[in-house]
């Protein structure tokens, strides 16, 4: 199933990615959380860290992203921001250990998709449910509501509870009036998971909604079409 992976000192960042313009809040909220006098440094740091990211240099955002940590350990966006590179990475307990910190400065529920996702990696579907429970649709953003659903369905599925996966998924709007990514992604898993239980025409009919939204972006046309000769 898919999943939806001692710093040196400062040089001023990587010059090698197209520069990134950080807004004004985010440039104000990095000011006010750097050590003193490094202000200016963290901003130029931190923009550097994101141009990479953006131009898929994951090394080099995470060296970035840990200079910028380790100058302002109570910024939000830097401890969030370098949680999710290291997700890309692979590196899932680091992932973890920083997504964390930023929802315990933050509040906010919107990455417990991503922290739970690290769970199911570690080997711990249990805990990666627990975190999807605890998100509450209207709190957070529906992409992220969507998403925290889809996590804990393969988490489900990961402990033998593909009913349970299935149920959770089907729980939400599947067939809104503009099918946006989450709602794709969604489609996605559940087709998966129905194929997993033999529900075959079921399982092709989401998949043919996956390739008709977006036929680039997965293998779904594929799976409808060796759907298509299977009994239902």
């Amino acid at each position: 199933m898919p999943r939806p992976r001692p710093p040196e000192p400062l040089s001023g960042g990587s010059t090698r990615h197209d520069p990134v313009h950080l807004d004004d809040k985010l440039t104000a909220e990095l000011r006010a959380t750097a050590r003193p006098g490094k202000g200016d440094i963290l901003v130029k740091v931190f923009a550097d860290a994101v141009a990479a990211f953006a131009a898929g240099d994951i090394d080099e955002a995470i060296r970035l992203g840990e200079q910028s940590k380790h100058i302002a350990l109570r910024s939000i966006p830097a401890r969030e921001f370098l949680g999710l590179v290291y997700y890309q990475a692979g590196r899932w307990q680091e992932a973890a250990r920083e997504l964390a910190a930023f929802r315990r400065m933050s509040g906010s529920d919107e990455q417990n998709p991503v922290i739970a996702d690290c769970y199911r990696a570690l080997g711990k579907p249990d805990k990666a449910v627990e975190l999807c429970d605890q998100m509450i649709a209207g709190d957070v953003e529906p992409a992220a509501f969507y998403e925290g659903a889809i996590v804990a369905a393969g988490a489900l599925a990961d402990q033998g509870r593909i009913d349970e996966g299935i149920a959770r998924l089907q729980s939400l709007d599947l067939k809104p009036p503009g099918a946006d990514r989450h709602h794709v992604r969604a489609w996605y898993v559940l087709g998966d998971l129905l194929e997993r239980k033999g529900r075959f025409t079921q399982a092709r009919e989401w998949f043919e909604a996956v390739d008709s939204a977006d036929p680039e972006a997965t293998d779904a046309g594929a799976r409808a079409a060796r759907l298509r000769s299977r009994p239902s």
